[in-house]
């Protein structure tokens, strides 16, 4: 797949400056990019903080189904009450939920490995 990689820093200055909020999609960057695979903040150097909201998957990176949402505590909580899926949908099935964990292990070296040191410079 190709794409290109938006200049986060530069859009982090126009948050700030017009007071906006930021949602960052990390679905094909979390794994892949950032010196140890933790997206497009990480690839910059930025403040994770200055991100109101990011989405990612773990189709990708991670070898499961299903992503997440970050975010602060108050728009975590208003997703939960008002989104459809949240409420209708049904929740990650826990082998799947173990394989995103597992993942997250090796990439961060909890497995007792190196494995993970350098994954996403391979992919």
């Amino acid at each position: 797949m190709e794409g290109s990689i938006v200049k986060l820093p530069e859009i982090i200055a126009l948050k700030k400056k017009y007071k906006a909020y930021l949602y960052l999609d990390e679905a094909h960057s979390i794994g892949a990019i950032g010196p140890t695979g933790r997206g497009v903040v990480e690839y910059w150097g930025c403040d994770p903080n200055d991100v109101d909201i990011m989405m990612g998957t773990f189709t990708k990176s991670f070898g499961a189904c299903g992503g997440y949402i970050a975010a602060n505590h108050d728009i975590i909580n208003h997703i939960r009450k008002e989104s459809h899926s949240a409420i209708y949908g049904i929740p990650m099935v826990p082998p799947v939920a173990q394989q995103a964990i597992s993942t997250f292990h090796v990439l961060l070296g909890k497995d007792g490995t190196q494995d993970g040191k350098h994954w996403h410079t391979y992919m």
